[in-house]
């Protein structure tokens, strides 16, 4: 159907070759900040023959009937329609009857843009489209999962077969997230990790130890808001040594970088052995506006912490951390992703809190705009929620200490050391906060962090009085992260949603 387009031919029934033909696809995606670049393929399943191709943004936004960013499976059947003179809701017309739909990422299941779903474009194909098959679901510290759930159950209880395919998911992350680190790393071509090269930047160079022999550089991980790596050296006396490197562009990330090695640097004063040592940050020599973040690196295991044993390593940190000025804050901003977070100082949890909430709903609103509901919900919350639920902390002779917090503790930003068998910490954006605001970022049902984890720390440190409240408190927290990282997504309409959902179930309660 794309005779303008010669494809390559792919062996009947190879869902590994075809998805490697969309992730070709997706790297065509152009840069957009903190969009995800995704490629699709539709392919006649009886005979082998490709149909149409997309990537997200590949087609212009500008049909006032369907108004919104493309997406990669849009694409796909825009261009049958064009092709046929159709509109999409006649493409079954035209399509065979056993299609097969190819996406490196699944089908988004809400769209806030006014843009019709995927996985609805996709139901109103059933009769042709019997197969989706995917290469990762979406990023689950992006959205909630329950939502992407039910909209593959949509897929399934409608017969709608959905596949994925194994084996190619660090690649496929690692485009999807290419055009944001283009967008927020400006000197990425500037150092390559991998590859034999053994270049390090002389302000890097100064920072490891005397005499060493740089070995190999490695890229390692995979982050939207920074290039990161892994740098293996020989030291003078034969060990060998490694070290995790971060680097990131623009004035921005200079405070990123600073904020990240305060707040790692704060935890391992602290606690030696539950976060990676920091060694440095500073500016590149040469390159110009790069800046980088240096500290020992740890073989971690992908696994959850015993929940007990991190439970304790958790409950310590709040417990013998101490607010040099016995306030709510921290000495510098912090960044959560690559936006800021406000951390002045203040003697009250409250007030402190309701800024906090603040800075994020005006970083949220800057990124997507006004939503009316903002206009009925929010006042509600800073006049009535967070006094109900918060003022109790101080008030009628309770009170609580300002303990040192991680800032962003999701279970990606924690692991298993190999050599120690301990768990770590690491991607640190610290402040001191009422210690339960840790939680509110293990209360989305995407994280990991469940019930047993909290148990386990309650067993070390007692719930905040009044008790009652308590899941109300880790609630309003939930809102503050789920806020912040709405507008860290800015092309990710759930996330709003996500959002505006807190608020609505905060008032109802609260309010």
């Amino acid at each position: 159907m794309e005779s303008e387009q010669t494809h390559p031919h792919i062996a009947a029934g190879n869902h590994e070759g075809y998805m490697e033909y969309a992730l070709e696809q997706a790297r065509h995606s152009p840069p957009a900040p903190t969009k995800f670049c995704v490629g699709a393929v539709l392919v006649d399943a009886d005979k082998n023959n490709i149909l149409s191709t997309g990537w997200s943004l590949e087609l212009p936004d500008n049909n006032p009937a369907d108004p919104g960013k493309t997406h990669a499976e849009q694409c796909c059947f825009i261009k049958v329609a064009h092709k046929y003179n159709l509109p999409e809701e006649r493409l079954c017309e035209v399509l065979p009857q056993n299609t097969i739909l190819y996406t490196t990422m699944e089908p988004c299941n809400k769209r806030l843009s006014g843009n019709k779903p995927c996985v609805d474009r996709i139901l109103g194909l059933k009769d042709c489209i019997k197969t989706v098959c995917i290469g990762i679901k979406e990023p689950e510290n992006f959205i909630d999962q329950s939502v992407l759930v039910i909209g593959r159950q949509r897929l399934q209880d409608a017969g709608v077969e959905v596949v994925f395919i194994q084996g190619m998911e660090d690649r496929i992350m690692k485009v999807s997230l290419a055009a944001s680190l283009k967008m927020n790393y400006d000197g990425a071509e500037g150092l390559e990790f991998g590859g034999g090269n053994t270049k390090v930047d002389p302000s890097v160079l100064s920072e490891l130890p005397k005499g060493c022999q740089i070995i190999s550089t490695e890229g390692h991980g995979v982050s939207f808001w920074a290039n990161t790596g892994r740098i293996d050296v020989e030291l003078a006396d034969g060990t060998p040594q490694k070290f995790f490197i971060k680097v990131i562009s623009k004035e921005q990330g200079k405070y990123m970088m600073h904020g990240e090695f305060e707040s790692m640097k704060t935890i391992h004063t602290l606690m030696p052995d539950f976060a990676p040592r920091p060694i440095a940050w500073g500016t590149y020599k040469s390159i110009p506006n790069t800046h980088f973040f240096l500290c020992d690196y740890k073989e971690m295991i992908d696994e959850m912490p015993d929940p007990h044993k991190f439970a304790s390593r958790l409950a310590a940190l709040h417990q013998n951390s101490k607010s040099p000025n016995g306030k709510f804050g921290f000495h510098l901003t912090t960044y959560s992703g690559n936006l800021p977070q406000m951390n002045e100082w203040e003697d009250s949890w409250e007030v402190y809190f309701a800024k906090c909430l603040r800075n994020a709903l005006d970083l949220e609103l800057e990124a997507k705009g006004d939503d009316p509901e903002f206009h009925v919900l929010v006042p509600v919350i800073f006049e009535k929620v967070i006094p109900r639920l918060l003022r109790p902390l101080q008030t009628e002779g309770r009170s609580i200490k300002p303990s040192l917090v991680h800032g962003d503790l999701w279970y990606a930003n924690s692991g298993i050391d190999v050599d120690s068998d301990e768990s770590l910490i690491f991607d640190a954006c610290c402040f001191y906060a009422h210690n339960e605001y840790e939680f509110g970022q293990w209360r989305p049902v995407c994280n990991k962090f469940g019930a047993e984890y909290l148990a386990a720390y309650h067993s070390y440190v007692q719930i905040s009085a009044p008790e009652e409240d308590y899941d109300g408190r880790l609630d309003l927290y939930k809102l503050r992260f789920n806020t912040h990282v709405s507008a860290l997504f800015t092309e990710n309409e759930t996330l709003r949603e996500q959002m505006l959902e807190d608020m609505r179930d905060l008032v109802k309660r609260y309010g």
